[in-house]
Order: C-alpha cells, then sequence, then structure tokens
C-alpha cells in the first residue's frame, strides 16, 4: 500500500525518519517523567534531522488514516468479504458496537494504526537481521536449518509461499527464531510496571507501592541461571534439548503480562 516493495526506495525519507526518531525516543523513554517534555521540546529546536524525520513519519501517519477512512467504507458498501478479519476489522468492530460505552472512536483507531507501523517496523528488522545475522555467523546452524526446511518441502509439510501455520510447526526454525531474538531483543527498554498496593518483593528486596519497577530483556535473555553457562552464545539447541518453559518465561522483549505487544503472536510464538 505505501509503495516500498513496489517502488524498491524509501517512500517519503519514512525509514530515514525512523533511525533518526528512535535514538531520540530511547533517551526520551529512559528519563524521569519531569524531563520528558523538556527533552523532547529542546530536541526539536536544536535538531534539524529530528525536525525534518517528524515531517517524513507524517507521510505515514496520513497514509494510515487513508487507509482505515478506505476500509471503513468497504465496510459501509458491503465491498469486504468476511474473510478478511484482521486487527483493523476487529478494531472497527468494537468502535461500531461499543465504541461509545469504552470510549474507542475512530480517532484512536487512526492512532493505533499508526502506532502499529511506526513500532512493528523497526522492531521487525532489528529480529530479523539478528537471526539472519547469526545464522550466518554459524554455518552449523545454518546448515541444519536449511535442511530442515529442505525435508518440509520435499515431503510436502511445507508449501511455497510459506504458510504461518506451517512454519511455526518447524522445531528447529522456531528454535532459531528465539535464539536471535533472545541474543538481540529488539527493544532495550525496561518497559517498567507500577508496584500494586500490595507491594511486591523482587529478587528478596521489598518494594513499596507505587514505585516503577522494570528489567532490560537484554539482561534477563543472558542470564546463565535460565540459558546456560553459553548464554552469550548462539545455540538453538538449547530450544529443543532443555525445557523451554522456564527460558519462554524469561523473553520478554515483548513485555509480559497484559500489556504484552500484539506482535508476540506473529514471531513464532
Amino acid at each position: 500500500m505505501f509503495g516500498f516493495m513496489s517502488e524498491r526506495t524509501d517512500i517519503g525519507n519514512y525509514m530515514k525518519a525512523i533511525d533518526s526518531l528512535l535514538p531520540a525516543f530511547t533517551i526520551g523513554g529512559t528519563l524521569p517523567s519531569y524531563l520528558t517534555k523538556l527533552y523532547f521540546i529542546s530536541t526539536m529546536i536544536f535538531s534539524p534531522s529530528v525536525r525534518g524525520a517528524l515531517g517524513a513519519v507524517g507521510h505515514v501517519e496520513n497514509a494510515s488514516r487513508a487507509a482505515v477512512k478506505k476500509r471503513k467504507h468497504d465496510l459501509v458498501d458491503n465491498q469486504e468479504t468476511d474473510e478478511k478479519h484482521d486487527m483493523l476489522r476487529k478494531m472497527l468492530d468494537v468502535s461500531d458496537e461499543r465504541g461509545k460505552d469504552i470510549n474507542f472512536s475512530y480517532e484512536h483507531i487512526v492512532v493505533e494504526s499508526h502506532s502499529s507501523l511506526f513500532a512493528g517496523a523497526d522492531t521487525t528488522s532489528i529480529a530479523m537481521n539478528s537471526i539472519l545475522y547469526h545464522l550466518i555467523a554459524n554455518p552449523a546452524s545454518y546448515e541444519k536449518l536449511t535442511t530442515e526446511i529442505d525435508a518440509a518441502v520435499a515431503n510436502g509439510t511445507l508449501s511455497l509461499p510459506v504458510a504461518y501455520a506451517k512454519a511455526i510447526k518447524l522445531p528447529y526454525l522456531k528454535a532459531c527464531i528465539n535464539e536471535g531474538m533472545r541474543l538481540h531483543p529488539s527493544v532495550g527498554l525496561t518497559m517498567p510496571r507500577l508496584v500494586p498496593v500490595s507491594g511486591a518483593t523482587i529478587s528478596g528486596v521489598y518494594i513499596p507501592q507505587g514505585y516503577r519497577v522494570g528489567v532490560s530483556p537484554a539482561v534477563v535473555q543472558y542470564d546463565q541461571k535460565i540459558f546456560g553457562p553459553d548464554a552469550s552464545c548462539f545455540n538453538p539447541d538449547r530450544w529443543i534439548e532443555r525445557d523451554a518453559t522456564s527460558m519462554d518465561r524469561a523473553m520478554i522483549q515483548f513485555g509480559a503480562g497484559p500489556r504484552t505487544c500484539i506482535g508476540k503472536n506473529v514471531c513464532g510464538e
């Protein structure tokens, strides 16, 4: 829809904009709340690249609005089949049926759509780069994965184009995906949570109500107590040879709990 694939270029300098904005957003996201606004205002004033990037992001925001508008019209005009039940369709349905009751309007859908594009593009790229890099850097793992894929194609388990439902049934492929995202999580922020009224005891330390706590995925996902003494190495076999339950619980690059990133559902999880 946006033309990146068909034109093979950075339409509207959007990718360049993401590269310019993310460092600023990352720093802003780690600052105390009373400094965040001051930081962003000063960044926009003194950084020409950030000002230009905001204009490029506006291009994708407009495209997001146009996509939601077209989808809405297709539903009204009965031009859409019932088979297309993706996230956008579900949000439109919720807004139509219960929007007033839960304060979920058309504008909220536009914001959600734009947020998905902004947050999902760079994180997906990081994950894919990490997986491919480590496979290329580890020829034995690369050969083992290609052997599994070739065998699946030969026996009809895997067809082209590859269907998601079939791909996630390949154990070594899933192990490689997990291991790549473990070693280089797409998000390095702590994704903090507020301590509840009852307080919380974390690693033997009691923390009172209202405090903000969090941990970086890059710290947890290198923990040798969870992932073994070779936690700093790319070893997809750990996901097959060991009980993966404790390791799965420690994979927090998508966050955890009810606020888990919805992208987790399309990454082999």
